[in-house]
């Protein structure tokens, strides 16, 4: 078997962890930190924004670093932080204390166990089965979000405290995810044979191996194109997770049914992955990004009419389908516009980007919520936008296969 699928499985399993827990299990957390440290809703949002801001400066010193380092060490060093991380929270005593020591650790812990790594690690592996292998790696974030928050919720049944459930967390980090890390992960040597065609191809080679500097990334119109269009769709989907349990209980919901509705968009975001991985190595890029852009938008508009819970449903499931596709398709994009050998610090070159998108997402939701009870509003905005960015996908400029 090839040694790079299992190099997929370690970065499956570092998704489920810290996607898992950042994108899905933090909408459960909200109600409890917001009982526990008599807070409004805005001022829990506030960890977020605060880990937002400094993945603003972290990526793309990491992205640096995955370019000149063993990411291994770069990923085991993340699976550290993110697992003594979590019981840190467990601890604190102030919403002060909760929001700084959450930025640092998820701050770190994204950059670390995310995207950014793991997908500059795979895509060095694979050529041609490229977007399927970064399709499945991506799966992870979907598997955390249908096992992670069930799970969660019963800690939190089971104790009625949010501290023990980051704490029981912790131990899974420290204990399965950090010693699988340290023993199959393996960064990918030029010399070896990979199991593809690309060498056969010298005009194919010759892209894989561009080294671009950072001067030259920001002055490519393909950065800011698909920095921008991505930023958007991250914007939309990391607020919505964020308030999604809110939302669900505004609609007259209980927590139960809130539970299995984030299992719900995790699930059908489980087969957008997939799809729009294989897809990523068969059709046009621009094609599945301006789909992706579309089915966002139709998802957001069914909830902005306060609809009922089965159409509710289907709403998810539409964002899920949609805004699974987005980490394959961002992945093989960039892999494709610039090559693998710089890889990690366009990626982390791009996270501020699209970290000054994503920021407003989280505290505008919860500040519309806080002044008028609703996230119709806020939906509305989030398509109206996505809608006006759809044309960049077609000045998109993409080296043929």
């Amino acid at each position: 078997m090839y040694y790079g699928w299992f190099v997929v499985s370690g970065a499956l399993l570092s998704q489920v962890a810290i996607v898992g827990f950042f994108s899905y299990v933090f909408s459960l957390l909200v109600l409890p930190l917001q009982n526990s440290f008599d807070a409004t809703r805005t001022e829990v949002m506030y960890s977020m924004s605060f880990t937002a801001m400094l993945g603003l400066f972290l990526a793309p010193t990491i992205g640096v670093l995955a370019d000149k380092y063993p990411i291994r060490w770069l990923m085991v060093l993340g699976a550290a932080i993110f697992g003594a991380g979590l019981f840190a929270l467990s601890l604190t005593q102030t919403l002060l204390q909760f929001t700084l020591l959450f930025g640092l650790v998820m701050g770190l812990s994204n950059q670390l166990l995310g995207p950014l790594c793991g997908s500059a690690m795979i895509s060095r592996w694979f050529t041609d089965s490229r977007g399927k292998a970064l399709g499945i790696a991506a799966t992870g974030s979907s598997l955390g979000g249908i096992f992670l928050p069930a799970l969660f919720v019963y800690w939190l049944e089971d104790d009625g405290n949010w501290r023990s459930a980051l704490q029981n967390l912790s131990y899974g980090v420290l204990f399965i995810l950090l010693p699988y890390l340290m023993i199959v992960m393996r960064d990918f040597n030029q010399d070896q044979q990979v199991n593809q065609t690309i060498e056969d191809d010298p005009t194919k080679q010759n892209n894989e191996h561009n080294d671009y500097t950072l001067k030259q990334i920001i002055k490519n119109p393909s950065y800011w194109i698909v920095g921008i269009s991505m930023a958007l769709l991250f914007s939309t989907y990391s607020a919505l997770l964020a308030n999604l349990t809110p939302y669900l209980l505004g609609q007259g919901l209980d927590k139960t049914i809130a539970a299995q509705a984030i299992m719900i968009i995790a699930i059908s975001g489980l087969v957008g992955k997939i799809s729009f991985g294989y897809a990523a190595d068969k059709v046009s890029l621009k094609l599945a990004l301006s789909v992706t852009q579309l089915a966002v938008i139709g998802g957001l508009l069914i909830l902005a009419a306060s609809p009922s819970y089965w159409v509710i449903t289907l709403a998810l499931a539409i964002l899920g389908l949609s805004t699974g596709g987005m980490l394959p398709v961002w992945g093989a994009l960039l892999a494709a516009i610039f090559g693998t050998v710089s890889y990690g610090r366009v990626m982390g070159l791009m996270m501020p980007l699209i970290v000054l998108i994503v920021i407003p997402g989280y505290s505008l939701a919860g500040y519309l919520s806080d002044q008028s009870g609703s996230y119709g509003l806020c939906f509305v905005i989030f398509s109206a936008v996505i809608a006006i960015s759809m044309p960049l996908a077609l000045m998109l400029k993409i080296p043929s296969k």
